[in-house]
């Protein structure tokens, strides 16, 4: 007879490494037209995640764990707003640029919710 308490065998056959940090690289000092032409010379790597703040860019390049955690934390808002009748509207990753603010931030997934009846069925324009 088994002991319920005792493992069998291991679970993995061999150690998973950790994960490493994911890769980034800051920019100071920049202006918005030097993020812009940055932002163009990337466009074909659109894995990496690009935040512009005030002369401060930021390069991102998620690890699958980052990715898994932005899917399961959607996953959730998803079932909430269902579960408090709610509606939503999704914007996903996209870039939020207000060159008037001197900002531009790119979520993994960003949303309305409380505001969703002002914009459903329109694209925003975060200028008006």
């Amino acid at each position: 007879m088994l002991n319920p308490i005792q493992p069998i065998g291991p679970l993995v056959s061999q150690p998973v490494p950790l994960p490493v940090g994911e890769k980034r690289v800051v920019f100071h000092n920049l202006s918005w037209q030097d993020y812009k032409a940055i932002q163009q010379a990337v466009k074909e790597s659109r894995n990496a995640h690009l935040t512009y703040d005030r002369g401060v860019l930021e390069i991102t390049m998620p690890l699958e764990i980052h990715e898994f955690a932005a899917e399961l934390i959607g996953l959730f808002i998803r079932i909430l707003v269902t579960e408090l009748g709610l509606k939503i509207k999704s914007m996903r990753s996209t870039t939020l640029e207000r060159e008037d603010l001197d900002r531009s931030p790119e979520p993994d997934n960003a949303y309305y919710i409380q505001n969703q009846p002002q914009v459903a069925g329109k694209i925003v324009d975060l200028k008006s």
